[in-house]
């Protein structure tokens, strides 16, 4: 018994020992400490752990599978404060480490890191669990240390250290963190392992963090990267995945990290406008302007989404914000800087405006700049067409859209060579149109529709070329057999070429598919007088003529007259 008690005292004198060691850094470096508690969309607790504040902003550091699966975190400082963890900073599932920031507007305790790696065989303290009894540090040596990425390092302890020790900080003799605690991968290891502070002070988020899969499996929102263009970057490649109220969070951290940016504040007032939010759009725009050292940029901004809004079906006209406001808007940046891209707004606008000769002008204007394009040639040759102008003015233009490309064309002339056919088509240059048609056919492929054959075969007939005509009809069918007019049509092809019983069994195809069809049965009544079935022929002539098809009432009195 007495040997009992003097081992018990023995022990308590020797933890008396071990806290009067303590460095005197120890209470302060404490205080740095977390625990932290993940949680699901519900709110329901997930699982709890330790990590430490490495930030007076309040960023921070666990292990990464604390937070895999978590859409909240909250987090009890040493001092005994709760945060709410507000962003991921960035993660690793390889080294299971992740850092983030919790939401606060003072100061929080943090570690100091070190900006060394340490050396083998180098006593180290591992500070105890935030809510342990025991508030003694453990001390320990650096047994191995393993660079990985060049620069950091991977850290082998003497001792074996419980899972509770899991994410605690290794100190030095100075106070700084060197290194984290991580789990073991076997329970029975004599020794205990440590990743480099260092390393999860530099995960950081990226541009391309949006499609980050460590990144994903966290559902807390991640942090805007530091750098602008990868901030612009992350906002476009995440925006269509983000709720409005996480985006309008995002938007509201590019502007406070760059607020002497204007693209903080356009961006802002182009999400508040989409939402109706006219005033804050407004508002946000007007900042824009008084931080914009160019401004012309801005004037640009802001006529191109004033003019979008009056576009958008249903929008009622906020303040003077109507196309001549985002007229004048656009003037404004040109006369700041006369860029091309503001001339083409102006011609847009114009354009919506109905002011067409002017619009037209503003395009043709540009085919003297860098923005000289077949785009232009086609905006000023649609001007035209609204204005009234002559056909051939259009086709000028539409030439000029074509010459833009070379032969053999690329997809991007399709367009072009279409509007020049369909020009052509009313000029009845049915062989010149029927060229730009076969070029289009073999820029698009299998993307045509039963239209487009039709069309073809209307000028193939014209020139006739009965052959491909029947081919493109045919064609027309097989996208699109139940419309009548293609039956109606391939019947007087094949009326054409001398086959009017064939013909008329078309033509009976497209009434049955349309008994109203007035046309379908003056074509199958015609096929038939020539198939030397007279009396069906003008039965179906007649009805045709009840129907009001005046055509078949002029045939109908002409055989008629021949009895």
């Amino acid at each position: 018994m007495k040997k009992t008690i003097l081992i018990l005292a023995g022990l308590m004198a020797f933890g008396n020992y071990l806290a009067a060691q303590n460095p005197k850094w120890f209470k302060k470096a404490s205080k740095a400490q977390i625990t932290i508690v993940t949680m699901d969309e519900q709110g329901q607790m997930l699982q709890s752990g330790s990590g430490f504040f490495i930030g007076e902003d309040g960023t921070a550091l666990a292990d990464y599978q604390l937070f895999k699966g978590a859409s909240k975190a909250k987090v009890v400082s040493g001092e005994g404060k709760e945060y709410e963890v507000d962003a991921i900073m960035g993660a690793s599932s390889l080294y299971d480490i992740v850092k983030f920031r919790v939401r606060t507007e003072k100061k929080t305790p943090a570690l100091a890191v070190s900006g060394r790696t340490g050396v083998k065989l180098e006593e180290v303290y591992v500070l105890p669990y935030p809510t342990k009894e025991n508030h003694a540090c453990l001390l320990d040596t650096l047994h191995d240390i393993q660079k990985f990425e060049g620069q950091y390092a991977y850290y082998t302890l003497g001792r074996a250290l419980d899972g509770k020790y899991l994410n605690t900080p290794v100190m030095d003799e100075e106070g700084e963190v060197l290194g984290m605690i991580q789990r073991k991968a076997d329970n029975s290891d004599a020794t205990s392992y440590a990743i480099s502070v260092a390393y999860g002070q530099s995960l950081a988020t990226s541009g391309m963090s949006a499609g980050d899969n460590d990144l994903n499996a966290i559902g807390i929102r991640k942090a805007l990267p530091a750098a602008q263009d990868d901030a612009r970057t992350f906002l476009f490649m995440a925006a269509s995945r983000l709720d409005s109220a996480t985006y309008v969070r995002y938007l509201d951290e590019y502007a406070t990290l760059f607020p002497e940016s204007s693209e903080a504040y356009t961006q802002r007032a182009d999400f508040y406008l989409a939402h109706g939010n006219y005033a804050l759009g407004e508002e946000n725009m007007e900042q824009a302007l008084k931080v914009d050292e160019k401004k012309d940029e801005t004037y640009y901004t802001y006529s191109r989404l004033v003019y979008e809004l009056n576009l958008k079906p249903g929008y009622v006209t906020y303040k003077d914000w109507d196309l001549n406001k985002a007229l004048a808007l656009a003037g404004e940046a040109y006369k700041l800087n006369p860029l091309p891209l503001y001339t083409l707004q102006e011609g847009h606008i114009l354009y919506a405006l109905k002011d067409y000769e002017q619009a037209a002008g503003k395009y043709t204007s540009l085919s003297q700049t860098n923005m000289r394009s077949a785009d232009i040639f086609l905006y000023a040759a649609q001007c035209k067409r609204m204005a009234g102008a002559d056909t051939l003015q259009i086709l000028a233009l539409q030439d000029s859209a074509v010459a833009c490309f070379d032969k053999p064309y690329t997809r991007e002339a399709g367009p072009a060579l279409l509007e020049r056919a369909s020009t052509l088509l009313s000029l009845g240059r049915y062989r010149e149109a029927v060229v730009d048609m076969n070029d289009y056919e073999h820029l698009m492929g299998n993307e045509l529709n039963a239209n487009f054959y039709y069309q073809r075969e209307q000028a193939e007939m014209q020139c006739r070329m009965f052959q491909q005509a029947m081919d493109d009809i045919d064609r027309a069918i097989r996208m699109d057999g139940d419309e009548p007019l293609y039956h109606a049509e391939r019947a007087v092809v094949l009326y054409r070429i001398g086959e009017p019983a064939e013909a008329a069994k078309a033509a009976q195809r497209s009434v049955e598919l349309d008994p109203d069809y007035a046309e379908g049965y003056r074509l199958m009544g015609l096929c038939q007088i020539s198939a030397k079935q007279r009396e069906e022929g003008l039965a179906n002539l007649r009805k045709a003529a009840q129907m009001g098809d005046e055509a078949a009432k002029e045939l109908l009195a002409e055989e008629e007259g021949k009895q």
